[in-house]
């Protein structure tokens, strides 16, 4: 039995085109030991960075209802075939192969084990920091992005639960002058730890104000220092005209030179990060 799952017509990394991906996976929850053709005929744009999220939700669909995916190779032409360059096609179709972008437009698409902070540190130091798209970020404040990323990257076995990957994507965007890093765990998400650890205190009681209490520095561990990773990188996008989306639970978190937040309908697992780097700040 094949099923085919047909995509809007443009997806851009906003609550919307969250709301989009996320009822492509609840479609496919409704399934089990089936495969399931990702139509993107009518797709005609997608934020490339997305693909973490996909991927991140391929792996869990996989995992847990025992699905097969396709891709139409016809999908994948023309500005489309950037889901070659930046290595999703190749995970979709487990070619083996590594991503290769001869335009430099894409921090690839890659999996991480929790456990595997080597690999996490190289890609974030060399395909992030590095790229053409942050050159003209001050090396103090890259290294205040490369750290409290690896903060977060360290907290999300404690925090999230899970023992799956951790996924991370990205895309230049040259005409815009900006560049969107996409990182997604699979776990419980922010809700369910802040309002066990505040049930005696704050009361969160909500996913909006679960992120907004640890977008201030707060920490739900005990045992060391930790919780400032989230507050650096928010001041960071603050000071360079930065923007930043937390997706957790129902609640898309978004920060565009204010804070907002819209409700989730049917939201995913975990937690989704997006940070936007503005060139020329």
């Amino acid at each position: 039995m094949t099923l085919i799952y047909k995509f809007p017509n443009e997806i851009r990394t906003n609550a919307s085109g969250n709301q989009a991906l996320t009822n492509f996976y609840h479609f496919c929850c409704g399934y089990t030991n089936v495969w399931i053709t990702i139509d993107w005929s009518g797709l005609n744009y997608m934020d490339a960075n997305l693909s973490a999220v996909i991927l991140a939700m391929v792996h869990k669909l996989k995992k847990e209802r025992g699905l097969k995916f396709y891709l139409n190779y016809e999908d994948l032409k023309g500005g489309m075939n950037i889901f070659w360059r930046n290595g999703l096609a190749h995970y979709i179709f487990n070619t083996g192969k590594q991503a290769s972008d001869e335009r430099d437009s894409t921090i690839p698409i890659k999996a991480f084990k929790i456990a595997d902070v080597d690999s996490f540190t190289d890609y974030i130091e060399k395909k992030l920091l590095k790229h053409r798209g942050v050159e003209d970020v001050k090396f103090g404040d890259k290294e205040k992005v490369k750290n409290s990323y690896f903060e977060i990257f360290n907290n999300i076995e404690i925090h999230a639960q899970t023992a799956m990957p951790i996924f991370a994507c990205g895309q230049l965007f040259p005409q815009q002058n900006k560049l969107i890093f996409t990182l997604v765990d699979l776990g419980v998400g922010f809700l369910k730890n802040i309002r066990e650890f505040t049930n005696t205190t704050d009361k969160i009681n909500t996913a909006a104000d679960a992120i907004s209490w640890a977008i201030k520095g707060h920490s739900t561990k005990t045992e060391a220092a930790g919780g400032t990773g989230l507050k650096k990188i928010l001041f960071y996008c603050m000071k360079n005209n930065g923007h930043f989306h937390i997706v957790s639970d129902d609640c898309y978190w978004q920060y565009d030179g204010a804070i907002s937040n819209t409700k989730i309908a049917n939201p995913f697992v975990g937690a989704t990060i997006h940070l936007i780097f503005s060139y020329n700040n």
